[in-house]
């Protein structure tokens, strides 16, 4: 029992001689980075208006007044109303509940598989390895959202059967990059010590492998989120999404192009909160890509703080003396 326990202390200790940075250091990273920070600023705002969209909406999003239909943006209705004479905001807002969740469950399917079945092709090579790159190979030879079109016509429109669609033609990237990672990480040394402990492998695979590989993981996810979203929009937009009069973002951009002459409101507000959304992610994913980098890490580390030390102004005589020095000798007479 003795040697059990000394045992998973020293594979404990050759497994924590491998993880990644620490977090302090990812966050005062982050924390130094305005980009990564204006992103952050912009995802929370607009996570947080859909979050409490039941409490700042102003109307009912699905509440018709055809007298005020197309009204421009007033005290009463801040963004307009629509075609029907719903209010735009109150839509916007609820809109981007579905919009926003959708994407977070789809990308957290999307990693989970892509990690899970990379962890298994690269660690169990052979008749695993092989049937789950034949896979990765056949989804990546063709267009994503043409496979998304194709399980979404089987399954049916709807926001569900969209967010099924997108998970389950979007992970062999992931599923890639964390097979190419488990590959090169088997070959390690602390790996190699694990084994020779006598750890399992399921041990050695989730224990010591994963929490090395999770970092660019993290930075796919989270540069993929405003990527998933696009694709989401793009198929609501194509009406595979949720169905009248369910609001959401790429559903509404498909209700506003008809009128976009009369009403521009109605394309402009769901169209910009998408760009916002999407730069949002973008900016934090860089951020994070910066603070998880070894390379970064090191630049930052070593790089010398340099201090400007006031110039003073030599003391008289000195400019002469030196100029009399450096100037050439005349011959006297």
């Amino acid at each position: 029992m003795t040697a059990v326990r000394t045992r998973d202390a020293a594979t404990d200790v050759v497994a924590s001689e491998a993880l990644p940075a620490p977090k302090g250091h990812v966050v005062a990273h982050l924390l130094r980075d305005r980009s990564a920070l204006a992103g952050l600023g912009l995802v929370s705002l607009l996570g947080l208006g859909a979050l409490l969209a039941p409490v700042l909406a102003p109307h009912d999003p699905n509440a018709v007044d055809v007298v005020r239909r197309f009204s421009p943006p007033s005290a009463e209705f801040p963004l307009g109303t629509d075609h029907l004479g719903r209010d735009v905001l109150s839509r916007l807002l609820h809109g981007g509940r579905l919009s926003i969740g959708a994407t977070v469950v789809a990308t957290a399917g999307i990693s989970t598989i892509g990690v899970v079945l990379g962890l298994l092709a690269g660690y169990l090579v052979g008749a695993v390895d092989t049937v789950v790159s034949r896979i990765i190979e056949i989804l990546l030879a063709l267009p994503a959202y043409l496979l998304a079109l194709a399980v979404t016509g089987v399954l049916g429109p709807g926001l569900v059967n969209l967010t099924i669609a997108i998970t389950a033609v979007w992970w062999a990237s992931y599923a890639r990059l964390v097979r190419g990672f488990v590959l090169a990480e088997t070959g390690r040394a602390y790996v190699e010590a694990a084994r020779a402990l006598g750890a399992s492998g399921t041990r050695i695979a989730v224990r010591h492998v994963l929490p090395n590989i999770l970092a660019p993981v993290v930075v796919l996810t989270t540069l993929d989120l405003g990527a998933v979203l696009l694709g989401l929009s793009s198929l609501s937009f194509l009406g595979l999404g949720v169905q009248p009069p369910t609001a959401e973002w790429g559903a509404m951009l498909s209700e506003g192009r008809v009128y976009l002459g009369p009403a521009p409101n109605m394309m402009l507000f769901p169209g910009a909160a998408i760009f916002v959304m999407v730069l949002g992610f973008n900016l934090v994913g860089d951020g994070l890509r910066d603070a998880l980098d070894p390379r970064t890490r090191q630049g930052v580390a070593r790089r010398p703080r340099r201090r400007l030390a006031a110039r003073r102004p030599p003391p008289r005589g000195v400019v002469g003396a030196d100029r009399n020095r450096d100037a050439p000798a005349l011959d006297s007479p």
